[in-house]
């Protein structure tokens, strides 16, 4: 008489194997969706240091520029003289933007160096002859003509102020490597020294953000960053002043600028 598990087959014992594989199976599926996860948060955090790093170099581009120009409105760097303009132009960014959202003023001329008598890094007040001169920005030259102490005139230099000045108005200006042209005077430095302290939050949240992470899309809260700042009982009060110091010195400066 036959037992009944000669019936089973050959494959009868492949049962629990299969049961088994299954199982595994199962782990590994379930295991998935946690690695991509991880790999996101990572994704996230690298980018939140590659935003934080953006920010840093941003800040002291900004901060090094409006140094450079302020020192060089007030006198204390570069080469006094006297920018004759030849004519300015108005440009705008777009046609619907308003007549007065990101204007930009070019004017061209000639500019010569000039003894210090006239400057004195002073008020950008009246001009020689054509004008009054004293509220402009900076501006670059692609002249190969000298700037020096020879006193030669620098035919194609070009400079950006705030205001459109007449033909043959002589704006009182200084220069430093011949790549800028500044008007001289203690309202443009204002200027300079706003951008300076606009550079400073900037610098203050780029360290926060490549120090925490934060700055990614869907990555941590600010909350959270803020609670997981490392050296927070330092930092914290040290980013808070820094970027309170920026602000409040950027409204006193811009202030200064408009008003003083």
């Amino acid at each position: 008489m036959r037992s009944t598990t000669d019936h089973r087959g050959p494959l009868a014992s492949i049962g629990p194997l299969a049961s088994i594989g299954s199982l595994a199976s199962i782990g590994a599926l379930r295991r998935v969706p946690a690695a991509v996860a991880s790999r996101r948060d990572v994704a996230r955090y690298v980018l939140g240091r590659a935003v934080g790093l953006v920010l840093l170099v941003l800040g002291v581009m900004v901060g090094v520029i409006s140094a450079k120009e302020a020192a060089l409105a007030a006198g204390f760097t570069g080469v006094h003289g006297t920018y004759t303009v030849e004519e300015c132009h108005e440009r705008y960014p777009a046609a619907g933007s308003g007549r007065h959202a990101g204007k930009t003023i070019s004017c061209t001329g000639a500019f010569r160096p000039g003894r210090d008598e006239d400057s004195g890094g002073g008020t950008g007040g009246t001009g020689g002859t054509g004008g009054t001169g004293g509220t402009g920005g900076t501006g670059s030259t692609g002249s190969t003509g000298s700037t020096g102490s020879t006193g030669r005139v620098n035919p194609f230099g070009t400079f950006h102020p705030d205001a459109v000045y007449p033909p043959g108005t002589r704006v009182p200006v200084r220069t430093g490597d011949g790549a800028m042209y500044v008007v001289a005077g203690w309202k443009q430095a204002w200027g300079g020294l706003a951008g300076v302290a606009v550079a400073l939050p900037m610098l203050a949240a780029g360290a926060f953000c490549l120090l925490t992470g934060f700055g990614a899309r869907w990555g941590r809260s600010f909350a959270d960053s803020w609670d997981g700042l490392p050296g927070g009982l330092v930092l914290r009060p040290l980013l808070l002043s820094v970027a309170g110091m920026g602000i409040l010195g950027a409204a006193v400066f811009l202030f200064l600028q408009h008003y003083g």
